[in-house]
């Protein structure tokens, strides 16, 4: 057998490799606990900072489709007004988490039946309460700047003297 080794070795160019010599390569039968602490702490690591990014991209979703969706309503109220939509004033309400398309000069005295309420992020608050467009005119009841944030995110909303909502 030594012979037919020395033979094969001498063909193919090998020397014979010393059993007890660091460079054995030994078939592994599984993973060792170190290897699988690593992997463990690096998993978890990238899971931490992915759970508070995703978060940050939430409220900054949330802040932006809030902005668009009280300018598309103060849009809406002021072509109803415009347009004389059930004779009367229109106008819009932030409260409560909700945006309010409301018909009549205020939310007090609307009338309900014409109420229409879309729900918003609980995370979410601004500085804007309500605005309505006086009828046939479109003019806006008061104008301004309205901030709506959300944690570290921030969006405006204006409303000049026109009634044009803008960014």
């Amino acid at each position: 057998m030594n012979q037919e080794l020395r033979i094969r070795n001498k063909k193919f160019g090998t020397k014979p490799i010393i059993r007890n010599s660091l460079f054995i390569i030994r078939k592994s039968e599984g993973f060792t606990l170190i290897e699988l602490l690593l992997v463990i702490s690096i998993v978890l690591i990238i899971g931490t900072f992915s759970v508070v990014f995703f978060s940050r991209f939430l409220t900054q979703n949330a802040v932006a489709n809030t902005q668009d969706q009280l300018i598309g309503q103060l849009r809406k109220a002021q072509i109803y007004a415009m347009m004389g939509k059930q004779n009367d004033s229109w106008g819009v309400r932030f409260g409560s988490n909700t945006i309010t398309l409301f018909k009549g000069p205020s939310y007090a005295l609307r009338n309900t039946a014409f109420d229409e309420t879309f729900s918003e992020n609980a995370n979410i608050s601004t500085n804007f309460t309500e605005i309505f467009f006086i009828k046939t005119t479109g003019l806006p009841s008061i104008t301004g700047t309205y901030t709506i944030t959300g944690n570290d995110s921030s969006k405006q909303v204006i409303v000049n003297s026109q009634g044009v909502t803008s960014r």
